[in-house]
């Protein structure tokens, strides 16, 4: 396809909002910078053209583009200390955001904004920061963008989502220093804002959810216990639907304590205690502020377990003082003088820094000849190779927005309908796949790929199942042997091909091959050492899929051995995945008698479970353990 230029995009969209330019630049960049981008005088980093695109109410990217090197590195970083603060990884995170510092921010100012922002959050879920000294760096981090804001005055602005979530987090600092008015004052404005906003369904979903936690707060502290608990439970709710536990925990301990101040004991139990034992297994600070604010501020009786259960400890990280003044780019430069750092450059680089040849990187993908040409420059390719390159190269591509023709929109769209709505009826999961079948042309074999792998998971048999799966595979792969693995770089849909080949064995009369497929995964991963975002999006589901694998070959002693050399604290990001992997690793503890440890993990998984609404797991592994090995679990 044709990249759009940045200029165009740009214009496009402000003049379909019915922006001036000047309107479009406020907060962001100056009304010149604005009109040489116009004019294609200038490019500008992800960051401005991301809160541009806000400004102008589309949800639209495009091939990313930056100054540097070490621009790319200081993006990249902040996504991943927004990762580590998403999980409640307060250490990796601070440990993110010093790299961030070091790096000088890139000399952006958005950058440093966004960072100031995120430090902030670090701070307050450490329960040990000053909120005066919060509040005052989260005003210094908004006026970066906004000098002149009045906070009594801006649902008439145009608003990014970094400025939006510095408010939202102000108006919770504002609320824990006593200075309700302020509170009231952004309050009634963020509600209304965000419920007409235009941004992409989920990130307003996560929006409105932090925003929620605030308002139950403060109808908490008036005492209003009832409409507390509805705001709580719904969005509770939604966040349990989209598998989303940014802010997850925080809202289902919040409903648990409305439900004990208006007298559901039997529901209050149940959201505090899987609230509770979410976080103590991911190691999450949030177990003992939980815990401290029930003893300090309740009469709750704490279970023998959660009672017995140690403190994760609550660290205190450095404060970070904003200077008096500071100046950094606006996130632009001259394309007369300055070469910019495109996604060919990174892949270039990284793949050189990989040692891997072009031949092993472009296998089944492209000619040698493309992947000259797309490191060079001279070709921009289509979406969903770029996100495949990455991937091989081991980066998480959902941290960029790209920008795609309508079809490719579309099919966008399906493919992440079908990821996120896997517990629809088979009936809506097909039609999906129909429609994506009549988009898809010869020259879209990735797309291929990927429809071939979704209708392969809708067959009837395992056998079934593994042949669908096999084909798609063969569309990149076509000479792929498992037994080399390592010789090959993989994207995640390939590895998903995989992790669903070796789930899919073990029903089969070669069930040894899904110990064999898994560990080969295990392997891989070892030696290709992928970023830890795009191991995120499969190697928890890798665990678990292994850990159920060998529960149904009945190789208990496999399970209890996975510990001792498989690192498993990837699933403290993706506790969906840990709940089902702790589900059959307490029952094989049950299978030699380890009674303590069995009770520990099933009530870690009955947590997780109840947290994320599938409560017939919790009920289902209760009894299990019950019937088979006589463990009353009562946590």
């Amino acid at each position: 396809m044709s990249v759009h230029s940045a200029k165009n995009i740009i214009r496009a969209a402000r003049i379909k909002a019915g922006l001036t330019q000047e309107q479009l630049a406020e907060g962001i960049c100056t009304l010149q910078s604005l009109s040489r981008i116009e004019t294609g005088a200038a490019d500008v980093g992800p960051a401005t053209f991301q809160a541009l695109m806000e400004h102008a109410g589309s949800p639209h990217g495009r091939y990313p583009v930056f100054s540097s090197r070490e621009d790319f590195d200081c993006f990249y970083s902040l996504k991943h200390a927004r990762f580590h603060l998403d999980a409640w990884q307060l250490t990796s995170a601070y440990e993110e955001l010093q790299q961030i510092e070091d790096k000088g921010w890139a000399d952006n100012r958005l950058y440093y904004q966004e960072w100031l922002l995120l430090h902030c959050r670090l701070q307050f879920r450490s329960y040990c920061c000053s909120h005066q000294q919060n509040y005052q760096a989260l005003v210094y981090a908004l006026h970066i963008t906004r000098p002149r804001m009045d906070l009594s005055s801006f649902s008439g602005l145009l608003l990014s989502q970094n400025e939006l979530q510095i408010l939202i987090s102000l108006s919770q600092e504002a609320l824990y220093l006593g200075n309700i008015g302020t509170y009231l004052e952004i309050h009634a404005q963020l509600a209304s804002y965000l419920a007409s906003s235009k941004f992409a369904a989920m990130d307003k979903e996560r929006m409105e959810a932090e925003n929620a936690i605030v308002t139950v707060k403060y109808l908490i502290g008036r005492k209003e216990y009832e409409t507390a608990l509805e705001i709580a439970d719904f969005h509770r709710h939604r966040m349990a639907v989209n598998i989303d536990t940014t802010f997850l925990m925080e809202l289902t301990f919040l409903a648990g304590l409305c439900c004990y101040y208006t007298r559901q004991s039997s529901l209050s139990e149940k959201y505090i205690k899987a609230a509770f034992y979410s976080a103590h297994v991911t190691e999450n600070c949030y177990a003992t502020v939980c815990r401290n604010y029930l003893t300090q501020h309740t009469d709750f009786q704490l279970s023998r377990g959660m009672s017995r259960l140690p403190d994760i400890p609550l660290r205190e990280y450095s404060r970070k003082t904003p200077p008096t003044q500071m100046s950094l780019s606006e996130g632009l430069y001259d394309t007369a003088i300055s070469s910019s750092y495109t996604l060919g450059h990174i892949i270039r680089d990284l793949r050189s820094e990989q040692k891997i040849t072009q031949t092993m990187l472009c296998q089944g993908l492209c000619s040698k000849s493309t992947l000259s040409k797309i490191e060079n420059d001279t070709l921009q390719p289509d979406i969903a190779l770029v996100e495949t390159l990455l991937q091989r190269l081991g980066l998480s591509e959902r941290i960029f927005v790209f920008w795609g023709n309508e079809k490719e929109v579309k099919l966008h769209d399906l493919k992440f309908r079908i990821i996120h709505n896997q517990a629809l009826p088979k009936e809506i999961t097909c039609s999906y796949l129909e429609e994506m079948k009549q988009l898809l042309g010869p020259e879209d074999k990735l797309y291929i790929q990927e429809y071939l792998m979704n209708k392969a998971m809708q067959q009837e048999s395992a056998q079934e199942r593994i042949a669908g799966l096999t084909e798609a595979l063969m569309i990149t792969l076509p000479d792929f042997d498992i037994h080399e693995i390592k010789r090959y770089r993989l994207s995640w849909k390939e590895l998903s091909i995989l992790n669903n080949m070796a789930h899919e064995y073990r029903r089969t009369s070669e069930s040894h091959l899904s110990s064999f497929y898994f560990l080969q995964i295990l392997a891989y991963v070892k030696a290709a050492k992928p970023d830890i975002l795009l191991q995120n999006n499969f190697l928890p589901l890798t665990n678990y899929m292994y850990c159920h694998s060998l529960y149904t070959q009945k190789l208990y002693k496999d399970i209890i051995s996975i510990p001792t050399y498989i690192c498993t604290s990837i699933m403290n990001y993706n506790i969906n995945a840990l709940g089902t992997y702790l589900f059959f690793y307490s029952q094989a503890l049950g299978e030699f008698s380890y009674t303590t440890e069995a009770i520990s993990a099933a009530t870690y998984s009955c947590a997780i479970n109840t947290l994320m609404e599938l409560f017939k797991n919790a009920s289902v592994l209760e009894k299990y353990l019950l019937d088979d090995f006589s463990i009353k679990l009562d946590y």
